[in-house]
């Protein structure tokens, strides 16, 4: 990855043998234009992360027990939260990826290609660069009282890092607010999971869909608790944009799984979705009568909603969204998600990915209800679909949508629409 600046950015790599550092690097000669600084160990990465910046950490995975490392990595994030972090890991469970992923920009095997390398982090760089942006933070930082990190998915993240916690720990937690505990069970039994009978328990809940889903429907429920609807908005229903994501999220869920998609994967996928479209909430709250305007004109040139809000805003509400997201370091992969689902092709990837499971479902599911008949959901890209050899899945997503219901009162309007 080349920069233009005159002198190279800084990055760190921890790799406890030199030789191998030097020779994974040296195999990495054009794809990763960085001076590099080689640290042998987490305690001496953390002494070099609180001394001065890096614009790129990696991390060769493994030299300790996984528990240990994500210690690590946490008060690496809290110490440089800016960094691009870079996993490298060698063979490891299932359960620990997709631990690591939550925290790493990109998480590679060891082997990985020098050219693949460097291409995620380019991606991941463009993204850092457009939360960057001075109208992004401005616009953002001028809502009155914006959402911190809930405590609940604080005490949640904390039961999830234990190798002691199950169902039942992780049902105790949610229960404990009882109105959540009730607004998760709704969602379940909604017909955004297409479940075959009714859940009556919070256990059987997160046995049935997955703690990690579970945690991410109560973030969801308290990031759109935060953003009440009032008076002077009339143009969607909040709860409308929310339940429309659930159901966005129980699709794309699906989708992955039609091409055995990795746990890591579908997470990401769950999560970018449940949050793909909250930003528009921040823009309905902050300036419901400029916003409003947005979406007219959006509608009277037939153009999404998003490419109007950044000709006329500077700022799109994926922007806005992923931005706040990452002030709460969510998944660096759920942000990159959130950011670009309404345009997958800016990905130079061409894996499957999460944003292809979410850019998909987006698309083939009903527009959300609004009155103004604007195009909020994302317009199917079949040229992005082509160039990762999956067009030929589209008839089977498409079946796969009609299982859910269309009657579900946050869609309605087109039930699809193509780019």
């Amino acid at each position: 990855m080349n920069t233009n600046n005159a002198e190279l950015d800084k990055a760190l790599f921890l790799c406890s043998d030199k030789s191998d550092a030097e020779a994974y690097l040296s195999e990495l000669k054009g794809f990763l234009n960085y001076a590099v600084t080689l640290v042998p160990d987490w305690e001496q990465l953390l002494k070099f992360a609180q001394q001065e910046t890096y614009a790129i950490i990696l991390l060769n995975l493994g030299g300790l027990k996984a528990e240990d490392e994500l210690v690590h990595l946490r008060t690496l994030i809290d110490i440089q939260p800016g960094s691009m972090r870079v996993g490298l890991y060698k063979p490891m469970s299932m359960s620990t990826r997709v631990a690591f992923s939550e925290c790493c920009h990109r998480l590679y095997p060891l082997d990985i290609e020098p050219a693949q390398l460097g291409e995620g982090i380019s991606e991941s760089a463009r993204a850092q660069r457009i939360l960057g942006q001075d109208k992004v933070r401005e616009l953002v930082g001028s809502v009155k009282v914006l959402p911190s990190l809930p405590d609940i998915y604080v005490e949640l993240n904390e039961a999830l890092s234990s190798p002691k916690s199950n169902a039942r720990i992780i049902a105790g937690i949610i229960e404990k607010d009882m109105a959540m505990a009730a607004k998760i069970l709704q969602l379940v039994n909604s017909a955004c999971f297409v479940l075959e009978r009714n859940i009556s328990s919070l256990q059987e809940a997160v046995s049935l869909l997955g703690v990690r889903e579970v945690r991410d429907l109560v973030l969801t429920n308290k990031v759109f608790e935060h953003f009440p609807q009032d008076g002077r908005w009339s143009s969607f229903a909040f709860d409308h944009i929310r339940d429309r994501s659930v159901l966005v999220a129980g699709l794309a869920r699906e989708i992955c799984r039609t091409v055995k998609a990795s746990p890591v994967v579908t997470d990401q996928a769950f999560l970018a979705a449940l949050l793909q479209d909250f930003g528009m909430l921040i823009f309905a709250t902050h300036d419901p009568e400029g916003y409003q305007k947005v979406m007219q004109e959006a509608t009277d040139l037939n153009q999404p909603l998003y490419a109007v809000e950044k000709m006329r805003m500077g700022v799109s509400h994926t922007e806005a969204g992923a931005y706040l997201l990452s002030l709460w370091n969510i998944s660096p992969a759920v942000i990159e998600t959130v950011l670009f689902h309404h345009f997958p092709s800016s990905s130079k990837s061409d894996d499957f990915s999460a944003l292809t499971a979410v850019h998909v479902a987006d698309a083939i599911l009903p527009n959300v209800t609004n009155v103004l008949g604007c195009q909020i959901s994302s317009r199917l890209s079949y040229h992005y679909l082509e160039r990762l050899g999956l067009e030929d899945k589209v008839n089977h997503w498409q079946q796969l949508a009609s299982r859910y219901k269309f009657s579900h009162p946050g869609c309605g309007g087109v039930k699809s629409s193509f780019a």
